[in-house]
């Protein structure tokens, strides 16, 4: 009988579409993204195959949790069918065993639910064959199936994923009889994921977070997290790791789960006692009839309005659903909340455009999900009680009706913003912050909520009308509300016209609040309310007030409700939208017209065609600039005059001037006795031809004329750089670019092989000796060396306006504020021009001048910034060389980007990162010390010293800018286990880095401005390098290095320049460090396989038993095993924690296994191979071990 029962179940849904629909949808999804860039499932991919068997794993891990929704159709149909079709108690008559029916549709159900995602399967094999074929991509991005690809991610993913799911669903269905709390179970599931990723997150908790994942994605993904580009290219998920442990205990739960399920159900269905009513007899004398009236007056309508909105949200707000997305909401956004905003480990302060981020990610599921779920309930429930005609048949218009559904709709979606709001507020009290801004909570929801529920709530409730089916209602629903974009993305459609509800991108600021995008924010607003109004005139004209026809009968019926009333209220509304429709286009399209990503990234293609061949003709440098600068912050406008100096620095004559100009900043370049020979509008690009040649060490004077004006409202905010309160544009927005731009290029591989173009190159190899690419720097690619700069500008008079320099003179005019600013020494053709409402810190040092100019709401950490600069200077000045400024500033930017930037004497920060940062429990060790200390690294490290044009260059700036960091903080904890716990983020860094890496890997001295290598594995390898040599070698190094090339004129210093300072410092027995970190690419690879001690003469005697491997790899990471002569740490802790180290020894290791035995005064605890861990190692687990006592 078992397997007529679950042979039924399985025929019986293939008769039915459902089940082809899903699968359809799946397979095409995936072979979109197969054969497609523009759609994106789980993250880009990075340098592998589109097949690759980590891609594969990824997609169906993923695609797992949409298959809940379809496990649940099918595992709650297996349930209930029986009895929604009263056959149970005729069925549960025939001897058959409760098992034989249980597991039967149990198990029927299970095949069900994994057929649809076997799409994913289909979809890269389909995309594998015809993406190539059709030439929608390479072949060569195609690589080999393996067939355990697929049946492990079936047996690992799918099946696991599904049978858990549908045993929670399953037991719930068949406990409480319930669709609905069948859809529960399913939100359940997914809750639970939510809340086990966000407050597991952290990298210090990531082990449990990979346990505690219900389908197993994030194990997968620690498991992966460090694969190089060839082992996700070749190397199938396997049932080892965490994944394995994960998929163990998930699959018990669900056992677990499906057994108590099993002998709790019952054939019998249990009876409800009712208590009996006392009936007291009554006997009717007389009656009278009531005298009926019918009103269709306008007072009639607002009460219909009104008893029907009631019920309506009596409805929605007494129902079970509502009352379990009201709680999971609730739940999610604590969790989230709890998870925090951290930073390399730290907290920020809860304000309250974080908590709005926060609330907006929280209220966006669950909306969707009331939206949807109830506007089915709202236009179904009548019907489901049979008593739609009776109050069909009440005088109110149709219109009435749906309005309050629309009403209801929005009012539950408000009240649940509003929850998240109210639990958002006091955990801001709980956390100690009081600055709670009600205000800002309620206009990000007038601006950004509320809109788009009306929105939504008037078209879904037309899609439910218009398909007069519940549940395919809920289906075009959630295509329209999902699909949709994606169909967009395929189609490559970016106005906001067209996507339903969208709008100009908004962020909350601070400094600048709503910001620019609010204006066309509220007009795209205006432009979908009538949109979606028209819809809803559009429903109540196919509504059924009685019974329902088909089709046909409801367009007769619909047109006999057209009365001249409704045409002209209709008309009213179109007339209205037209209007609106025609500001928005005009502004977005007409005034603001924008080049889609197509069509610039053909743009590009084309102008390196057309003049690539100018990328090496010889040009003057810029030696002095003068700026005159206007910033209108209330218009954002800006305009400049800028005198350039321009002298010819070759050995030729320079007969003509290129330029690129931007035409969004209106430059025009005044050069005399020039004549101008080409002006190419389509791509900006211009010729001057010299009347008299620019002959060697001779100057040039032009002008430049630039001004930005900001008109109406755009599709998209262009330029965020222009602000009403925190205005930030460098010297690279306002002047052209001299000569051909190769920053306009286009950089990824696939799109230039599109374009037929050749493969570009990241960077210039690195030469030795040195060529051409010597005689220009990274920064400025060849259009300045060292630079004079000055400037005038001028902003409104409640700002302070900011420019590269010490300030000379500050002055009123015509109420406005002026400021002179002069380098005080010659630059980098690189720096930035600010204007805000700022408040200002100052501190002096050795004469200079520390500041910071910060917002009035984020007063915070001001103290410990000018600290952090003071300490930064100390010890910069001491081991590195004199500071050439007069000031050190820091200077906060809006929200809009997240970095920190050094320019000469002048920083300027994201309001989010540091200003904010919550520093109360940390007192010495914190990330916005690091920050600083970095960028203020940068005053020596790119400031003074600058690369070359080739690779290695960020090696000189970035590496050890962040080295020099690491030292400040070194010095100021003076605790080895705190700059640990730092740089396991860098190692993390540099590890994921390389995993995702978009070309190939390089060693160190080879970087090519990779921030996972400059950054992550720069750190790493320049803090171990002081800890084997001594930080004062490395620190003789630099300076040596930093003495020769301070300031230079060309030929610019390379990596390899640095190299002949460093080996100088190196004994010959570390000599190999060189080569191993620098020049190669190298891993180790410690496992501790025994850790005892003994205690002998009130000494501990520990033993260490060790496996060691030197691996080096290659540039897409294969790995070969070398010969290990290395010296390494070995160390014991007194605590199982790692905090406090009791014994670390450098000792050689020379073979693969390897046995130390030393003595300790205190009891060890743990033992580690590298403890402080400033080797690069993959897998850090192995290499500590609690000691065991030999007796």
């Amino acid at each position: 009988m078992f397997k007529e029962f679950f042979i039924k179940e399985i025929t019986t849904a293939l008769k039915r579409p459902m089940i082809y629909i899903f699968l359809l949808i799946i397979t095409l999804m995936v072979f979109g993204a197969v054969v497609s860039d523009n759609i994106v499932i789980g993250g880009t991919i990075g340098n592998v195959y589109k097949n690759a068997p980590h891609v594969i794993t990824n997609y169906a891990a993923i695609l797992s949790i949409f298959g809940l929704m379809i496990a649940t159709a099918f595992f709650n149909n297996a349930a209930l069918r029986d009895y929604e079709n009263e056959f149970n108690e005729i069925l549960f008559s025939t001897p058959i065993k409760k098992s034989v029916y249980f597991f039967g549709r149990f198990f029927g159900a299970l095949v069900l639910s994994t057929i649809p995602l076997l799409g994913v399967f289909i979809g890269f094999w389909l995309g594998s064959i015809i993406g190539p074929a059709a030439g929608w991509l390479d072949a060569e991005r195609i690589g080999p199936f393996y067939a355990a690809s697929f049946i492990n991610n079936y047996l690992l993913f799918i099946l696991p994923n599904m049978f858990f799911a549908g045993a929670i669903i399953f037991a719930m269905a068949n406990k409480w009889k319930s669709t609905v709390i069948s859809f529960v179970g399913t939100l359940i599931i997914i809750i639970g994921y939510i809340v086990s990723g966000t407050l597991l997150s952290d990298i210090e908790n990531e082990v449990i977070g990979a346990l505690t994942d219900t389908f197993g994605i994030r194990a997968y993904s620690i498991d992966s997290k460090y694969f190089t580009p060839i082992e996700k290219n070749t190397i199938s998920v396997g049932f080892n790791g965490l994944l394995l442990y994960n998929r163990i205990i998930w699959s018990a739960i669900g056992i677990l789960i499906l057994l108590v399920s099993y002998f709790a159900f019952s054939f019998k269905e249990k009876q409800k006692k009712a208590k009996a009513e006392k009936i007291q007899p009554k006997t009717l004398t007389q009656f009278s009839l009531p005298t009926v009236s019918f009103s269709f007056n306008t007072s009639s309508q607002f009460t219909f309005f009104f008893s029907f909105l009631k019920i309506n949200l009596l409805s929605i707000l007494k129902s079970t659903t509502f009352k379990i997305l009201f709680v999971f909401s609730a739940i999610i956004l604590i969790a989230n909340l709890q998870g925090g905003f951290e930073y390399f480990g730290l907290q920020s302060y809860p304000i309250t455009y974080n908590m709005i981020d926060v609330i907006s990610g929280v209220s966006a599921i669950f909306v969707i999900i009331i939206l949807v779920f109830f506007s089915g309930e709202l236009i179904w429930r009548d019907r489901a009680s049979h008593i739609n005609e009776v109050i069909d048949a009440t005088p109110h218009f149709s219109m009435t009706s749906l309005l309050s559904k629309v009403v209801s709709l929005v009012v539950v979606t408000s009240l649940i913003n509003l929850f998240l709001i109210i639990i958002s507020i006091f955990y801001q009290l709980f956390s100690g912050y009081t600055n709670l801004e009600i205000g800002l909570y309620t206009m990000d929801f007038i601006y950004n909520s509320l809109p788009k529920y009306i929105t939504w709530s008037l078209i879904l409730i037309f899609i439910q009308v218009a398909i007069n089916n519940k549940y395919l209602g809920y289906f075009i629903s959630i295509i329209f509300l999902f699909l949709l974009d994606i169909v967009f993305l395929m189609l490559e459609i970016e106005t906001n016209m067209i996507k339903v509800g969208a709008t100009p991108s908004m962020t909350y600021s601070d400094m600048n609040e709503f910001g620019p995008a609010l204006t066309g924010v509220l007009w795209f607003h205006a432009y979908w309310f009538l949109f979606g109004l028209l819809f809803l005139f559009l429903a109540g004209l196919f509504w059924i007030r009685g019974v329902a026809g088909d089709f046909k009968n409801r367009l007769q019926s619909a047109k006999k409700h057209l009365s001249a009333k409704y045409i002209a209220m209709i008309s009213v509304v179109f007339i209205a939208w037209l209007g609106v429709g025609s500001v928005v286009y005009y502004n977005t399209q007409i005034l603001n017209k924008y080049k889609t990503s197509k069509e610039l990234e053909k743009l590009q293609a084309d102008y390196e065609k057309t003049y690539k061949k100018y990328e090496n003709i010889t040009l003057p440098k810029i030696t002095d600039a003068t700026y005159i600068i206007d910033i209108y912050p209330e218009s954002r406008d800006v305009k400049a005059y800028i005198g350039i100096r321009l002298k010819n620095k070759s050995t030729e004559p320079i007969d003509s001037l290129h330029f690129t100009i931007d035409r969004k900043w209106n430059q025009k370049i005044h050069i005399r006795n020039a004549e101008l020979i080409l002006n190419d509008e389509k791509f900006d690009y211009l010729i001057y031809k010299l009347n008299k040649p620019l002959m060697p060490n001779e100057s040039l004077n032009l002008v430049v004329q630039s001004s930005y004006n900001t008109y109406g409202f755009e599709n998209e905010v262009s330029d965020l750089i222009i602000a009403e309160n925190g205005t930030f544009f460098n010297n690279y927005n306002i002047l052209p670019n001299l000569g051909y731009s190769e920053g306009m290029e286009l950089s990824d591989k696939h799109t230039r092989k599109k374009y037929n173009l050749a493969e570009k190159k990241r960077m210039p190899e690195l030469e030795n000796p040195c060529g051409s690419n010597c005689m220009k720097n990274y920064l400025t690619n060849g259009t300045a060396d060292w630079v004079n700069v000055e400037t005038f500008i001028s902003t409104s008079d409640n700002q302070i306006a900011i420019a590269p320099g010490s300030l000379l003179k500050e002055w009123k005019e015509n109420g406005r504020n002026y400021y002179h600013y002069k380098s005080d020494y010659a630059s980098q053709n690189f720096y930035s021009f600010m204007s805000a409402q700022y408040q200002v810190a100052r501190k002096k040092w050795n004469g200079i001048d520390i500041e910071v100019y910060y917002d009035k709401k984020h007063p915070y950490n001001i103290d410990m910034m000018l600290d952090a600069i003071e300490k930064s200077l100390d010890y910069f000045t001491k081991n590195f060389g004199p500071y050439y400024h007069k000031q050190a500033r820091i200077i906060e930017f809006p929200r809009y980007s997240s970095f920190a930037q050094a320019f000469p004497g002048t920083m300027p920060y994201s309001e989010s990162l540091g200003f904010i940062t919550n520093l109360e429990d940390e007192e010495k060790n914190n990330v916005v010390d690091a920050i600083i200390a970095h960028e203020m690294g940068h005053q020596w490290w790119a400031h003074q010293v600058i690369g070359a044009t080739m690779q290695g260059s960020t090696m000189l700036s970035e590496s050890f800018a962040e080295y020099s960091s690491l030292m400040v903080m070194k010095n100021a904890v003076n605790d080895p286990i705190k700059m640990k716990n730092f740089l396991k983020y860098d190692m993390n860094r540099y590890l994921r880095g390389r995993s995702s890496e978009v070309e190939k890997e390089l060693p160190l001295y080879k970087v090519e401005n990779q921030g996972h290598i400059h950054y992550g594995k720069g750190s790493i390898i320049m803090y171990a390098l002081q800890d084997f040599i001594g930080e004062q070698k490395v620190n003789a190094a630099l300076k040596g290095f930093l003495e020769e090339y301070r300031y230079k004129e060309p030929p610019y210093p390379t990596s390899l320049d640095f190299l002949k300072h460093l080996e100088p410092q190196v004994p010959d027995s570390l000599k190999y460090l060189i080569t191993d970190w620098f020049k190669e690419i190298t891993l180790y690879d410690f496992r501790l396989k025994e850790a005892s001690y003994q205690k002998q003469n009130n000494k501990y005697e520990v033993t260490l038993n060790v496996d060691a491997y030197k691996l080096k790899a290659d540039t897409i990471g294969n790995e070969t095993k070398v010969k290990l002569n290395d010296w390494v740490d070995i160390g014991v802790y007194a605590d199982k924690d790692e905090k406090k180290l009791i014994y670390k020894q450098r000792v050689k290791f020379d073979k693969e296994y390897l046995s130390f035995t030393f003595s300790t005064d205190s009891l060890p605890v743990k033992a580690a191979i590298d403890p402080l861990q400033i080797l690069i190692e993959r897998v850090y687990s192995d290499n500590t071990k609690s000691l065991e006592e030999k007796k």
